[in-house]
This record gives C-alpha cells, sequence and structure tokens, in this order.
C-alpha cells in the first residue's frame, strides 16, 4: 500500500526472484502526491455602508494560498468588498486542486450595517409666548425615530418651550450600529420677546397749563401711535 498521507512520493520498484539461472526481474510504480490547495480558514467582517473598500482576503484565516477565485452575493473585483456597492452575504474564496486533488473553497461571511439617518439641519423662531413646539418636527429629510436631544436647556419629550428654554442650537443624535459612528443633526432655535406696549391714564383739562403732555412716559418700545387725532411725536395737546 502507499499510504499519500504518511509516504513519500517517488519510485518503488517491485522485485520478483528468480529462479537460477533466471535473474530477479523488477518494475517500477512511480508516485507523485499532490498536496490540496489551501484556501485558508473562514472569516467574518462587518461593515458600514459608508465605509471604505475591504480586501476579502485579508478576512481569511491560515495561510491562503494566493491566486484563487471570489464569488457571491455581487461580483468581486480584485477580491475587495465595496460596503457603498456590494451586496452583503456569503463570498467564496475556492482555489483550484491539482488533479487528483479537488477545488477547496473557504467563506467570507460580509455583514454592512446602514448608518442612522439623524435628518436635516432645521431650525425655528418663535415668540416667548408661543405654545412649545416638536423639534423633531423641523429636522428635514427622514429622520430616524428613537434619537436624543441635547442643547442649552433640557428637552423633555422632544419638546422646546419658549416661555421656559434657552434659545440655542438642539443636536439631535442618532446612535449608530457598530461599525456606524453616531449621527447628528442641529436644529437652531430662536427666541424673541414679544414687545412692551406699556400703558398709563392721563386725564387733563382743556384749561390745564400744560401745553403738551407727552404719550410715551410709559411706551418703553415708543411705538406708532392711532387714536381720535392725529399723533405727532408722542404729544396729546390738550388745547386741541
Amino acid at each position: 500500500m502507499i499510504d499519500p498521507a504518511t509516504m513519500s512520493a517517488g519510485a518503488y520498484v517491485y522485485t520478483v526472484t528468480g529462479t537460477a539461472p533466471c535473474p530477479d526481474e523488477t518494475a517500477t510504480v512511480t508516485v507523485t502526491i499532490n498536496l490540496p490547495p489551501d484556501p485558508g480558514v473562514d472569516g467574518a467582517i462587518t461593515l458600514c455602508s459608508t465605509d471604505a473598500p475591504a480586501s476579502l482576503f485579508a478576512q481569511l484565516g491560515g495561510t491562503p494560498d494566493a491566486g484563487g477565485t471570489w464569488s457571491g452575493p455581487s461580483p468581486v473585483v480584485g477580491g475587495m468588498i465595496d460596503p457603498a456597492t456590494m451586496s452583503a452575504g456569503v463570498y467564496t474564496y475556492t482555489v483550484t486542486g491539482t488533479a487528483p486533488c479537488p477545488d477547496e473553497t473557504a467563506t467570507v461571511t460580509v455583514t454592512i450595517n446602514t448608518p442612522p439617518d439623524p435628518g436635516v439641519d432645521g431650525a425655528i423662531t418663535l415668540c416667548s409666548t408661543d405654545a412649545p413646539a416638536s423639534l423633531f418636527a423641523l429636522l428635514g429629510g427622514t429622520p430616524d425615530a428613537g434619537g436624543t436631544w441635547t442643547g442649552p436647556s433640557p428637552v423633555v419629550g422632544g419638546m422646546i418651550d419658549p416661555a421656559t428654554m434657552n434659545a440655542g442650537a438642539y443636536v439631535y443624535t442618532v446612535t449608530g450600529t457598530a461599525p456606524c459612528p453616531d449621527e447628528t443633526a442641529t436644529v437652531t432655535v430662536t427666541i424673541n420677546t414679544p414687545p412692551d406696549p406699556g400703558g398709563w391714564c392721563l386725564t387733563l383739562c382743556t384749561t390745564d397749563t400744560l401745553p403738551r403732555s407727552s404719550l410715551n412716559w410709559w411706551n418703553p418700545t415708543l411705538a406708532a401711535w392711532t387714536g381720535p387725532s392725529p399723533v405727532v411725536g408722542g404729544m396729546i395737546d390738550p388745547h386741541r
């Protein structure tokens, strides 16, 4: 028997003893033992769809032979997996065997995660007397739900209350599934204060010695006046 697992290749000579005066005679069996191909050990990789292309060959364990071919859910070019354009799944590396050794294969299982979508930055201008507004509704695009808000004031229920909270940049953060990083979008909030028209009462007599009295004593904003008579310079003249 020739056991290729434990014996060496080479010439094995078969000798038959001759009956004198016939000499011994021989025949030879030349044994060639080929080594099976080594495709390496199965591997795996998890990528974010925004990651750069990665080498599939580098994900194989062991000492895989070079020169094999890849097959899988997407065509493989240059032994690379591009998560932006290729599909996740099982990619098979095949190394051709030298007969009678069969071809051998190993696989790399590729997982591709999608980055989170926090939406598009937004903005809102509120009056401090306005009702609370949803910060989430101010994001553009199609933001993922379930994120968290941070900003100049603590955010409760995703709402901005201009009566109790500060203006500024409120950041919405959506947690990414590794290796995808967290992503953020910002809502810029401006809160304006309502004008103060003031208010007071003035009683005059048409015979008052004061020729004119200012209507602007209690009007911090010095806005425009309208009334029964035209008002000039914010003055009321009781003699007219």
